[in-house]
Parts: structure tokens; C-alpha cells; sequence
């Protein structure tokens, strides 16, 4: 609680800025803490819907990357905090989507500061303005739709469409052309937080081009 301009009480909304920035061991002891208090408090059943959710966001940890995980945990946890009846034990593709393929907005403006900590703006000073992007389909590079919706043959680069994975989690998953999918991290960030130990292609499926993701690619540009 904090004093107001008015001399009353206002509760202080939490701050959020750096709850992504948990490891993952640390989330760990903290979904085990929160299962047995919820299973105290609330009872097995819902204990068990947040324990099948907790394995679910592990397992996006490990096919995606920590950051992707760490965004639809939070998502689903707003979720259900608005609806307890929202199904948090199952994955909720159309979130995982949404949240997978979105493009990493940056900012317009002099390049960032070489040094490693951010300072605060004072309150004369101007705030950056960013560049808002379309979302962008991760299999042809054109706007407003995604992957498993795209109908397209070709690229807008001219190259031929990477094909669906049809046993995949996601249903937007699309093949690299050595068979492997390609990796969601790298095609939005052009970054991977298994770096050579990922599993998934590396590479962008719009041009072809292994420096960077589709998300990155200078053809939708």
C-alpha cells in the first residue's frame, strides 16, 4: 500500500518487469512451492491441472527456448487468474502461436550504449519512440496470417515453401530442408538459448539464409 495525492491508500500494482528473467532452476523450486501450497489450499485436482502445466512449459523450454516458455507460462497463469475454469493442464496452441511467431519489435534511434547497465530516463528527457511491426507468416514472409493458414507456394524471396511438420506440437512447425524443424527461437530472434545443442534448424525459411531467422529476414522488410 502507498499514500496517494489525495492522503488515501492505493495498493501498488506488483512490478513485473523482470519475471521473465528467472532461470530455470529457480522456476523449478518455485512450481514445486506452488503446487503443494495449492494442493493445501485449493486441492488435488487443481494441484495437478498446474503440475501438467509446469511439465508442459518445461517441455516449450526444450523446443522452443526458455524466453518463449517464460512468456505462455505467464500468459496462462493471467489466464486462469481471470477464468479458474480455463484448461491450464493442456497446451494451448493458439497462445503458443501467437507468442512463438511474434516478431521482436526494436528500437528506432542511436544504437544502445556499449555499457551493460540500462539508466533510467530522467523525467525531462524524451522516450524512444519503437518501430510496432506486422506479424509476418514464418513459411512465406507476407502479413497477417500464419504458417498452417498460408497458402502460398512461394516465398516472397521467390523460394519454394518449407512443408508443415505434421507430427509436431504445434501445428505452425515447418521442415527444414534437412528435415529437422526449423527452431522457433531462431526464426523469431535469430537466437537460440540451446545454441549448438538445439535439435532444430537453424536457419531462416523465407530466403534460405543461415545468419538469421525468418522473423529477422530483410525480405518482408
Amino acid at each position: 500500500m502507498v499514500f496517494n495525492a489525495q492522503g488515501g491508500l492505493t495498493v501498488k500494482s506488483l512490478d513485473r518487469r523482470s519475471e521473465k528473467l528467472i532461470s530455470t532452476v529457480d522456476w523449478h523450486a518455485a512450481a514445486r512451492a506452488a503446487e503443494e501450497r495449492i494442493c493445501f489450499y485449493h486441492g488435488d485436482i487443481r494441484a495437478e491441472a498446474f503440475s501438467a502445466h509446469h511439465k508442459l512449459v518445461m517441455d516449450l523450454g526444450r523446443s522452443h527456448n526458455w524466453e518463449t516458455a517464460m512468456e505462455y507460462d505467464i500468459q496462462q497463469r493471467d489466464a486462469v487468474a481471470l477464468n479458474p475454469s480455463h484448461d491450464l493442464g493442456s497446451l494451448d496452441l493458439a497462445a503458443l502461436t501467437i507468442i512463438a511467431t511474434r516478431p521482436v519489435a526494436f528500437s528506432v534511434g542511436p544504437p544502445a550504449s556499449s555499457s551493460p547497465k540500462w539508466s533510467l530516463p530522467s523525467d525531462n528527457s524524451a522516450q524512444t519512440p519503437r518501430k510496432r511491426q506486422r506479424a509476418h507468416c514464418f513459411r512465406c514472409g507476407r502479413p497477417d496470417h500464419f504458417p498452417a493458414d498460408c497458402k502460398a507456394d512461394l516465398t516472397i524471396s521467390g523460394r519454394p515453401t518449407a512443408k508443415l511438420a505434421p507430427t509436431a506440437k504445434s501445428k505452425h512447425a515447418m521442415l527444414a530442408p534437412n528435415g529437422k524443424q526449423f527452431c522457433f527461437g531462431w526464426a523469431r530472434s535469430s537466437s537460440c538459448s540451446f545454441g549448438d545443442a538445439c535439435t532444430n534448424f537453424h536457419g531462416c525459411s523465407i530466403c534460405g539464409e543461415s545468419s538469421h531467422g525468418a522473423g529477422s529476414c530483410k525480405a518482408h522488410a
